[in-house]
């Protein structure tokens, strides 16, 4: 083999592999695939904006840590100093040591008392809504009623939500609804109870309040209403009617940011039948009903008592009027 003959097979063999790593690359039709470089890369590149997400939440934090910690020294600074000048200033001591007390407080409560992690709304419904939705199913694979009462529970100062079995149902005792599947001799008293979602909501609406709980429906309406748009912010809007003689409430809500008409035991009218519930010491069947011009309406019921006594006053009352007109009118045809 002559050297001319040796340098053609390398050049050969040479071009063969060249055309092994294109088809390698290329593939059998020749079109490019794509390369793992953009992919690690875009990885590469993820991971380092997570990193830094991370160390911009913690700066966040430290920052705002740090500032309510300088407004703290600050006050502390001046109630020092309203301490002290209370002590060089005899004329003005009353008003600088007042001044000074109150700097110093302040400055406990600040320096303390840090503020409160917020939860996204998004992430307050989607967990209510898995429970919301677990509920719902044990409920409809019961074969359950579409009724919600609201029962209170005196002696534990708490509220139960009892879904009935049948239609024509009747309400257990307190005991009973205690257990979340009530399963008692008498059928009509069958069905599951829970403890309703806006049972915690009640809760920090009671300690909130100024005064004692109402105990009519007007003033109930007007606490209720007050507390979903600024306690709770759960509403933009919210008006409430009330018939208290046909014992009915109905509060149309506006611009609902938390869950929905369709969810099960939704907060706002949860709370709405927890807070008459209580107030009225009665139970409540709640309806949810979506609306054209809001979002929804709540509409509370409850059984009014008759008067007995004062109906048979009232007949009482008539009849005793009419007996004067009738005997006048007995003198005017004899005339």
């Amino acid at each position: 083999m002559s050297a001319d003959d040796a340098r053609d097979r390398e050049s050969a063999l040479a071009n063969g592999d060249a055309r092994a790593v294109v088809s390698a690359a290329t593939g059998d039709d020749g079109e490019g695939r794509p390369s793992t470089d953009e992919a690690d890369h875009a990885r590469g590149e993820l991971a380092t904006l997570r990193r830094e997400n991370a160390r911009l939440r913690q700066r966040y934090e430290a920052l705002r840590t740090g500032r309510y910690r300088q407004t703290a020294v600050a006050l502390a600074g001046l109630g020092v100093a309203g301490l002290i000048g209370g002590a060089l200033f005899p004329p003005v001591r009353e008003t600088l040591v007042v001044l000074g007390a109150i700097g110093l407080f302040a400055a406990a409560v600040t320096r303390y008392l840090t503020p409160e992690r917020f939860i996204p709304v998004s992430v307050g419904s989607s967990v209510f809504g898995a429970h919301a939705r677990n509920h719902a199913a044990v409920v409809d694979e019961l074969g359950l009623q579409d009724a919600a009462v609201y029962v209170p529970d005196g002696a534990r100062d708490s509220v139960r939500l009892f879904v009935p079995e049948h239609r024509d149902y009747a309400l257990p005792d307190a005991e009973a609804l205690r257990d979340t599947f009530v399963v008692t001799d008498d059928e009509l008293t069958r069905g599951v109870a829970f403890d309703p979602s806006g049972g915690g909501l009640f809760d920090e609406f009671a300690r909130s309040l100024d005064g004692p709980l109402g105990d009519d429906p007007g003033t109930l309406a007007r606490q209720a209403t007050d507390a979903l748009v600024e306690l709770f912010e759960l509403v933009e809007t919210a008006t409430a009617e009330t018939d208290a003689a046909d014992g009915r409430l109905t509060v149309r809500v506006e611009n609902c940011r938390f869950a929905s008409a369709e969810t099960f035991d939704t907060p706002v009218a949860s709370f709405v039948a927890v807070v008459v519930a209580r107030g009225l010491d009665a139970p409540v069947v709640a309806e949810v009903a979506a609306g054209e011009e809001t979002d929804f309406a709540v509409t509370c019921r409850w059984e009014v008592e008759d008067d007995g006594e004062h109906e048979s006053s009232a007949d009482a009352a008539s009849e005793s009027e009419s007996e004067p007109e009738e005997a006048e009118a007995e003198a005017d045809e004899r005339r």
